[in-house]
């Protein structure tokens, strides 16, 4: 890459073409200079891979004509990179290998975190500190890559780079109805609605309208129930273990009807099919072998009893009966 900085060790290859041609080859040494035969030490230290190629065309334009003619050039260079240097950094901390790693140039911090084993069990993947020259230079979120592919804070080392892994302030638990259900590790100020994207959001069954979440406030264990309007304002706590329910196992507008028709099975109450002669017509109609005497409806009742109601199938097909009229959860019977 063109923003790629120079430094001892490094091959680069010059190439000359046009007017005059020529390529060269040569390791970066130790101070950080290399020597061009009728010019003598040129330092690349610390340049670009573009700022070293303009910097040599305006050095190299002495000995080959027309290389730093903008208007009209009879010659041309490109710099490229042979083989790289290896630099040494430290991996610090909760990891599961922390110690001096020898690294391509062109490794980042998530490689240096790879080699290090990763993460300890303890470690923080969200305050990931780089430390340059002494300084704190860079906070690393590990998180936006793994949840949304964001690079931009995977920053390539230099040598003598110090990696430090802290452990974590905030880790929480999400299980139940959720695609992801594991422990997410939290900064201070994200709230549950962000632990749910975490989790990859809710399963298709997942009760959404609000979320058990288990604290402990220092003393004892509480348990919240957090309703959907305050996901995004509900702040997470370490420790905390959020669970989202499945939706009830009944049904609003459920029919059924078994035995002696052309198609039993499961059918909407609506206010087209809300009796037992439209649930029977619905069914395409009484097979030839239906007792019409003895058909049952199942009913159940408000504390989840059932009732039993005999029905006169034959009165009420023929219309010489009230219809009854049918209500969710009707299992009507005909044998």
């Amino acid at each position: 890459p063109l923003n790629y900085r120079l430094g001892p060790g490094d091959e680069v290859i010059i190439d000359i073409w046009g007017a005059s041609q020529n390529t060269i080859r040569q390791h970066i040494s130790p101070d950080g200079t290399i020597n061009i035969q009728k010019i003598g030490p040129v330092n690349l230290n610390g340049l670009t891979i573009a700022e070293a190629n303009d910097y040599l065309k305006k050095t190299l334009n002495k000995i080959y004509n027309g290389l730093n003619n903008a208007n009209d050039p009879t010659s041309d260079i490109r710099l490229t990179l042979g083989s790289i240097r290896t630099i040494q950094i430290n991996v610090m901390g909760e990891v599961v290998q922390p110690g001096t790693y020898s690294l391509s140039s062109f490794a980042t911090v998530f490689h240096a975190l790879y080699r290090a084993g990763g993460v300890s069990d303890i470690g923080s993947l969200r305050n990931v500190q780089l430390v340059r020259n002494g300084k704190n230079i860079a906070t690393i979120d590990v998180y936006q890559f793994i949840m949304k592919g964001n690079i931009q804070d995977d920053i390539r080392l230099q040598e003598g780079d110090v990696v430090i892994v802290p452990a974590y302030d905030v880790l929480v638990k999400i299980d139940g109805k959720v695609k992801r259900p594991m422990r997410f590790e939290m900064k201070k100020d994200e709230s549950l609605s962000t632990l749910i994207s975490y989790a990859g959001g809710f399963e298709a069954d997942a009760y959404t309208r609000s979320l058990r979440v288990v604290r402990q406030n220092g003393q004892e264990y509480e348990v919240n129930t957090v309703k959907d309007l305050d996901y995004s304002v509900y702040k997470m706590r370490n420790g905390d273990v959020v669970t989202a329910e499945a939706i009830l196992n009944r049904f609003i507008n459920k029919l059924e009807i078994r035995g002696a028709v052309y198609r039993p099975g499961i059918y909407q109450l609506n206010g087209k099919l809300n009796t037992v002669r439209e649930l029977v017509n619905e069914a395409q109609g009484l097979t030839g072998d239906a007792f019409l005497n003895r058909a049952v409806l199942y009913r159940q009742r408000e504390d989840l009893t059932t009732e039993v109601v005999p029905v006169d199938i034959k009165a009420i097909m023929d219309g010489t009966s009230q219809n009854i009229i049918l209500m969710k959860n009707d299992i009507l019977y005909i044998p």
